[in-house]
């Protein structure tokens, strides 16, 4: 892993975690936790580093498997992923304080997370 490996690397997840984090504090003052589970600062921050870690794996494979073509296939496997991860929303409206709203939150936080990850990790220079 070269350094700028390592740098990515650090502000995928860093990033991530840090835009979610921003999102929640929005999401606190305008919507409120209300006794919704998901909505405390541990958990976000797990979470999204659990979840940008499993993006920065995925795309060092990709990187070995594909070669020239592994950015490209890892951007349709991020936006696969983050569909899916809004699919699985669902039953996270069982939980108690889940509103429309709050569900939305953690739907644009997977979003967030996923953007700055895919952002961060592929190479966007059109000279390769």
């Amino acid at each position: 892993m070269t350094t700028v490996d390592r740098h990515r690397v650090v502000l995928a997840v860093g990033g991530a975690v840090a835009v979610n984090l921003v999102v929640l504090g929005l999401a606190l003052v305008t919507v409120g936790a209300g006794g919704f589970d998901p909505f405390a600062v541990l958990p976000v921050a797990i979470t999204t580093a659990v979840g940008a870690l499993g993006g920065v794996v995925v795309h060092a494979v990709f990187r070995r498997a594909f070669g020239d073509t592994a950015d490209r296939r890892f951007v349709l496997a991020a936006i696969f992923v983050t569909l899916l991860s809004l699919g699985l929303l669902e039953p996270a409206s069982a939980f108690d304080g889940a509103t429309t709203a709050r569900l939305g939150v953690l739907g644009l936080m997977h979003i967030a997370a996923a953007s700055v990850v895919v952002g961060t990790l592929v190479d966007w220079r059109q000279d390769r």
